[in-house]
C-alpha cells in the first residue's frame, strides 16, 4: 500500500508539473482548476470539489470560463487547523449554506509566512482518506500549495491588468468630454461590465434632463442611511440590507468641489466585496466626479456666458426707444425663449393700487382660471416677498393646480412695484433654480427700462394732454388728423364751442368755469370711447376727430353731446358744434378741413345755439 501512495504522489507531481507548464501558456486560471478538478477525481474518485483563491480575507472561486459570475465569500481562517474541530465545521456549514451542498471536507494552502493562499473544498472519498493518513499527504499538500501560490498571483495580476485597463479606457472617456451625459453613462457602463450581474444605479443631486440612462434624484430624507452616509461623508460604504436581501455598495461621486451624487451597486446579500472590487468601485467614483466637476463648471462658464448675453442683449433691447407695449411683447419673446413656460403673465399697477393683466399675457391668464395665480402673487408679495419661487404649487395652495411650478419676479420702480411677471408650467420641479436666478437678474435688468418707459409714457402725456380737461392738445390732435388724411379714406372733424361760457365765468367766477370745463370733457370722452380723439382746441373750444367715420356717424355722436352736456354740467351750459367730413371723392387740405368746420361752427353759434351745423349744408345754403 506503501507503494502505491507512493506511485500516486509522484504521478500526481508529474502531472501538477504538465499541468502548471500548459495552463501558464494558456494564461486560463478558470481552465487549470477544471484540470486539478479532473487529476483528482482520477486518482481519488473526488466527483465534487471547488477551488478558491484567499485574498483579502475572502475567498475567491475559480468556476472554469464562467470568471464574471465570482461570489465573494468571507470566512475567517484559523491559523492552524486541527481535522474535526468547531472551526473545520463552522466553515463546511458556511460554505453549504452559500451554494456548496457537497463540502464534507476542506484542504487549506498557505504560504511560507503562514497566511492563507487557497481553499480546496471537496467532497471526501474513502480513497483521499487513506492516502491523507499516509506519509506522503503532506508532500501533496505541498506540491499543490506551490502549485496554487503562482496561479494566485497569476490571478491577482491579471484581475489587477483587467482593472487597470478598464480604468484607463473609462478615464480617456472622461478626459476626452465635457458632457455630463457621457462621464455618467461612461460609469454606469465601465461598472455593469465588471459586475454584469450586479445593479447599477446612479443617485445623482441634481436633475440631469439631458442624461440617455435612467437614473434617481438623490432623496435626502428617504434614501438608505448608508447611501445618505456615503453622499455626506465622501466615504465607500457597505451595506447588507436584509430587508431587499441584497448587499449594497455606495460610492460617492466626488469632485474637489462637492459631492454630486452617489454610485450604488446592488449584489446578492452572500456577496462580499474584497478589497480590490471596492477600490475598483472607489477609484471609478472619483474620477468620474472630478470629470464631472470639470464638465458642471465647464458648463456652468458656457451658461453664465449666455445668461450674461442674454441679460445684455435685453437690457440694451428695452432702452432702445421702444414704446410700452413693444417693450413688454421683446420681453415676452426672451422669456419664452430662455424658460420655455407654458404660460406666462404681464401684470401691471393702474390707479387706485389695483392690478391688471396685459393683453401680452399668454391665453390662460386671459382666463378666470388664472386667478389663483395672481391671487397667491399678490398675496406673497403683500406679505413681504420680494419674488415667489414654487416648484409645487399645489402644496402651496393646498388644492389640484393645472400649472405645478411657479415662479413671480416683481417690476419695481425703486422701493415701489409697479408690476410684476408669472412663469407656469404644468411639470412640478420644472424650472432649476439657476432659472429662477436667471430670470430674477432679467427682470431686476429690465425693471429700469419699465420705469423709464412708463416715466416717458407720463410726461408725454403731459405733453399730448391738457392739464385741466385731460383733452389732448390742439398740436397732438393736427398730427392725427395729418396722418389720418394721408392714410385713411375718409373722416369727420368736429368743432365744439361753449355757449355763453363768458356769462358763466364772470356770474360764477373761474373756478366755476373751469369745473364747467371738466365735466364737458368727461363727457366727451365717454362718448368718443376709443374710436376718436377729442382736444382742448382753445380756451372754452373743443375739437373731436373720428378717423375712418363718415357724416351719419359724426352726426349721431354730435346730437348726443347735445343732449348729454346741459344734464351734466352745474350751472348747465349748452354748446354749438360745426362738422365737416371728408372722403376720397371730397378731401379738402389739412387747412381746409380746420377752416371749413370753424365756418360751421360760426353758422351755428349765429343760428341760435345749442345746435348742429354740417359744412356742407352750410355751403349748399350760400
Amino acid at each position: 500500500m506503501r507503494m502505491n501512495h507512493q506511485l500516486t504522489m509522484l504521478t500526481i507531481k508529474s502531472e501538477l508539473f504538465d499541468l502548471w507548464t500548459e495552463e501558464a501558456e494558456a494564461h486560463s486560471n478558470g481552465k487549470w482548476f477544471e484540470s486539478l478538478r479532473n487529476i483528482l477525481d482520477r486518482h481519488f474518485r473526488i466527483r465534487a470539489s471547488q477551488f478558491f483563491i484567499y485574498y483579502n480575507e475572502s475567498l475567491i472561486p475559480l468556476n472554469g470560463n464562467d470568471s464574471n459570475t465570482n461570489i465573494t465569500l468571507s470566512i475567517p481562517m484559523e491559523t492552524k487547523r486541527e481535522y474535526g474541530s468547531e472551526s473545520d465545521e463552522e466553515i463546511l456549514a458556511d460554505l453549504r449554506g452559500k451554494g456548496y451542498p457537497f463540502a464534507d471536507d476542506y484542504i487549506l494552502f498557505r504560504n511560507t509566512e503562514g497566511e492563507p493562499i487557497g481553499l480546496l473544498l471537496l467532497k471526501s472519498t474513502n480513497r483521499l482518506r487513506a492516502f491523507a493518513a499516509s506519509p506522503y499527504w503532506g508532500e501533496l499538500q505541498n506540491s499543490i500549495r506551490q502549485l496554487v501560490q503562482n496561479v494566485r498571483k497569476t490571478y491577482l495580476l491579471e484581475k489587477k491588468e483587467e482593472s487597470y485597463r478598464q480604468l484607463f479606457n473609462v478615464t480617456e472617456i472622461f478626459n476626452a468630454t465635457m458632457e455630463s451625459r457621457v462621464i455618467l453613462d461612461a460609469i454606469v457602463q465601465t461598472v455593469s461590465e465588471s459586475f454584469p450581474e450586479f445593479q447599477v444605479d446612479l443617485l445623482l443631486s441634481h436633475e440631469r434632463q439631458e442624461l440617455s440612462r435612467a437614473y434617481q434624484l438623490f432623496d435626502h430624507t428617504n434614501e438608505r442611511p448608508s447611501a445618505l452616509d456615503a453622499f455626506l461623508s465622501g466615504e465607500l460604504t457597505v451595506e447588507r440590507a436584509q430587508d431587499l436581501a441584497k448587499t449594497l455598495v455606495n460610492a460617492p461621486i466626488k469632485g474637489r468641489q462637492g459631492i454630486y451624487g452617489v454610485l450604488q451597486l446592488q449584489a446578492p446579500i452572500e456577496f462580499d466585496f474584497n478589497s480590490m472590487q471596492k477600490d475598483f468601485i472607489r477609484v471609478v467614483a472619483n474620477t468620474a466626479g472630478n470629470a464631472l466637476e470639470n464638465a458642471s463648471l465647464y458648463d456652468q462658464s458656457h451658461r453664465l456666458i449666455a445668461d450674461l448675453q442674454l441679460v445684455n442683449e435685453t437690457s440694451r433691447k428695452l432702452n432702445e426707444n421702444l414704446n410700452f407695449d413693444e417693450m413688454v411683447l421683446f420681453l415676452k419673446g426672451q422669456l419664452i425663449r430662455a424658460f420655455k413656460p407654458s404660460e406666462l403673465a404681464f401684470v401691471f399697477k393702474e390707479e387706485g393700487e389695483r392690478f391688471s393683466t396685459s393683453d401680452m399675457s399668454t391665453s390662460f391668464f386671459q382666463e378666470s382660471r388664472c386667478r389663483p395665480y395672481l391671487k397667491y402673487a399678490l398675496c406673497q408679495f403683500d406679505s413681504g416677498k420680494r419674488e415667489v419661487f414654487d416648484a409645487n404649487f399645489e402644496v402651496a395652495v393646498g388644492e389640484e393646480a393645472p400649472y405645478k411650478s411657479f415662479i413671480a419676479i416683481p417690476i419695481m420702480n425703486q422701493e415701489e412695484m409697479i408690476g410684476f411677471v408669472i412663469l407656469v408650467h404644468k411639470e412640478r420641479y420644472y424650472f432649476p433654480f439657476d432659472s429662477f436666478k436667471l430670470m430674477r437678474s432679467l427682470i431686476g435688468h429690465s425693471s429700469l427700462a419699465f420705469s423709464n418707459s412708463m416715466l416717458r409714457d407720463q410726461l408725454q402725456e403731459l405733453v399730448d394732454k391738457d392739464n385741466l380737461t385731460k383733452l389732448y392738445t390742439r398740436s397732438y390732435l393736427d398730427k392725427v388728423i395729418e396722418r389720418s388724411m394721408a392714410h385713411d379714406k375718409k373722416g369727420v372733424f368736429l368743432m365744439i364751442d361753449v355757449d355763453n361760457f363768458k356769462k358763466v365765468n364772470d356770474t360764477y367766477g373761474h373756478a366755476i368755469g373751469d369745473k364747467v370745463l371738466r365735466n364737458i370733457s368727461r363727457t366727451v370722452l365717454t362718448e368718443v370711447g376709443e374710436n376718436g380723439f377729442a382736444a382742448r382746441w382753445g380756451g372754452e373750444e373743443m375739437a373731436i376727430y373720428f378717423p375712418s367715420e363718415d357724416a351719419a356717424g359724426g352726426q349721431a355722436l354730435a346730437d348726443q353731446l347735445l343732449r348729454l352736456i346741459p344734464n351734466s354740467t352745474e350751472p348747465s351750459v349748452t354748446v354749438s358744434i360745426g362738422m365737416r367730413d371728408w372722403s376720397r371723392d371730397n378731401k379738402p387740405s389739412f387747412q381746409q378741413l380746420f377752416q371749413e368746420a370753424d365756418e360751421a361752427l360760426y353758422e351755428a353759434k349765429h343760428n341760435g345755439k345749442n345746435q348742429v351745423v354740417i359744412y356742407k349744408a352750410v355751403s349748399t345754403n350760400s
